[in-house]
């Protein structure tokens, strides 16, 4: 069985920087416009910011 990893501040940094580029990328916001459900697949993010990712995308589906 694998080891938890710990996740740090750098990571998270690290993170929040590679969504920051993702939702920039005209790509992202082809597929938010056509999505139906989403799956978020990046390790280093907390729940919260999971979440909050759902929540700002859910909001952009209904405009």
């Amino acid at each position: 069985m694998q080891k938890e990893r710990k996740i740090n501040r750098w990571d998270r940094r690290r993170s929040n920087k590679r969504i920051q580029r993702l939702k920039e990328s005209e790509k992202y916001r082809q597929t938010v416009n056509k999505l139906d459900s989403l799956s978020i697949r990046l390790p280093e993010l907390s729940d919260r910011q999971k979440e909050n990712i759902e929540k700002d995308l859910i909001k952009k589906k209904k405009r």
